[in-house]
């Protein structure tokens, strides 16, 4: 008998048997392109704008006042600018870890980075920006966790609790990393409000987000992307 993997139905946590995960797979691969090609044409003014407001509503969060040690992504491309927050995190005393994308490892490493001055950030074969030296820090020691998406939608759990399904770039780097995390450490996504869509189906190995923060503030106050209490 096929063992059951997790997914999502029409913002259900459902199950799904282990000949549906290639579906899932391939609807999660057309939805990546399109997110991507959404995403990449939102005007550059406008990603500033929106990027700007995001790093300011996760400042003004409680989470992010109280962690001694945010886990954050240096940006790439269309994704939302991080600059100024982790320069803000710096300015605070926070310690700031990003993660280390190394295929050879299978331990989902993140490494401090004390500095965005560009001459101590190097660039991997796939233009993932990382810090020059590797100052490893222990995934325990992380108070908040902020992620890039491409995609997210709102979806209960088991208990009913509200959370959000998040569409990454197909590696599995942040689901594998996201379960060496704290319970109690807020796993947090980073995204434009038009990155929203109705339903991304979930595997087993896919790690549910607490929330997301768009340029409107938390989704989970927003009732576009929340969902009906059941």
């Amino acid at each position: 008998m096929h063992a059951p993997s997790a997914g999502i139905l029409s913002g259900r946590l459902v199950y799904h048997r282990c000949e549906a995960v290639n579906e899932i797979q391939r609807t999660k691969a057309a939805l990546r392109k399109q997110a991507q090609v959404l995403r990449d044409g939102l005007p550059k003014a406008t990603r500033a704008a929106w990027s700007a407001a995001i790093c300011d509503h996760i400042v003004a969060l409680p989470s992010y006042q109280a962690a001694q040690t945010v886990h954050v992504f240096l940006s790439i491309k269309s994704e939302v600018d991080t600059t100024s927050l982790i320069k803000h995190a710096l300015d605070q005393g926070k310690r700031v870890a990003v993660p280390i994308v190394d295929p050879s490892r299978a331990d989902t490493p993140c490494a401090q980075i004390k500095t965005l001055d560009e001459s101590e950030i190097i660039r991997d074969a796939q233009g993932l920006r990382m810090p020059k030296v590797l100052r490893l820090v222990s995934p325990e020691a992380i108070d908040l966790v902020l992620v890039p998406l491409l995609a997210f939608s709102p979806v209960r759990d088991e208990f009913g609790r509200l959370q959000y399904a998040r569409l990454g770039y197909g590696a599995g780097y942040y689901d594998t990393f996201l379960h060496r995390i704290r319970d109690d450490v807020p796993k947090i996504g980073l995204a434009f409000s038009v990155q929203a869509v109705p339903s991304i189906p979930v595997a087993s190995w896919d790690v549910l987000l607490d929330d997301v923060v768009t340029e409107q503030g938390l989704a989970s106050l927003d009732s576009r992307f929340c969902l009906p209490i059941p």
